[in-house]
């Protein structure tokens, strides 16, 4: 028989225990922590979901024949009650929709009227299906207006309806801005005698005009955007969007209108 413990012992013993219990409530302290982290994590997951990935919105033939649909949102548009309504039939609309803002109502050019249209030609533009129509408004010149199929409806190309511009022509004429402006034109080769005298070597002069406005301009083209345009031009009066502004022609020349870059080979991106 072991014979009792000596005074020595006891404090010992105890405080083996002690730390044995120690050590076994910071196990169960970091097991609670641990779990905790799951929980939270786990709630977190579920609280903020990864998103969906992006379903493409699908593509769609055109009706075939285009025409009929093409006119009933071509009447649409200019049957619309107010400049909200009609954004929503034109082609790209959010984009577009500042545009129109500008043009209508900070600028004050009322929306055409819609007198009589000719029958839709339909027609395929840089791959892009469309059918074109002749409106004549009530009063006015005939103007060419293009409805495009955006992949899931017809609608207004309004930028080439309104052969839209950051600035009026006529301002851009008198006013000669030295600051980019974005315009939409039509634009063809320059005869020799149309050339403005005293131009420095290496532009490329071509003839610009408004739609709305027979008096042309005479615009110059440094060779690398000349290179761009000249292909468009061969041969025919094209209508493109060009980036345009009056710089001297030489050291101490006159302003002329630079093209100083080709936005788009048509009036619509």
């Amino acid at each position: 028989m072991r014979p009792p413990r000596s005074a020595e012992e006891i404090p010992a013993t105890t405080q083996g225990f002690r730390l044995e219990n120690a050590i076994i409530g910071i196990l169960i302290l970091a097991a609670l922590v641990v779990a905790l982290v799951f929980l939270i994590g786990e709630r977190m997951i579920h609280r903020n979901p990864k998103a969906a990935p992006a379903i493409p919105v699908r593509t769609l033939l055109p009706p075939s024949p285009m025409e009929p649909a093409a006119l009933a949102a071509l009447e649409a548009f200019f049957e619309a009650p107010d400049l909200a309504a009609r954004a929503a039939l034109v082609r790209d609309s959010e984009r577009v929709r500042p545009m129109m803002e500008n043009f209508h109502d900070h600028r004050g050019h009322p929306f055409p009227t819609l007198g009589r249209v000719s029958p839709g030609r339909a027609a395929s533009f840089y791959g892009t299906p469309m059918v074109l129509f002749e409106v004549e408004p009530f009063s006015g010149p005939r103007y060419p207006v293009a409805v495009v199929w955006d992949g899931r409806r017809f609608a207004v190309d309004w930028e080439s309806l309104t052969a839209y511009g950051t600035i009026d022509w006529s301002a851009f004429i008198e006013n000669k801005p030295t600051a980019l402006e974005t315009l939409r034109v039509y634009i063809q080769n320059a005869t020799e005698t149309q050339k403005p005298p005293g131009m420095p070597d290496g532009f490329t002069c071509f003839r610009i005009e408004y739609r709305d406005d027979p008096q042309p301009l005479i615009a110059v083209a440094s060779e690398e955007v000349a290179v761009a345009l000249k292909p468009l031009v061969e041969h025919q009066r094209a209508p493109v969007t060009l980036e345009i502004a009056w710089k001297p022609n030489g050291p101490g020349g006159i302003p002329v209108p630079q093209i100083l870059r080709l936005a788009a080979p048509k009036w619509s991106p």
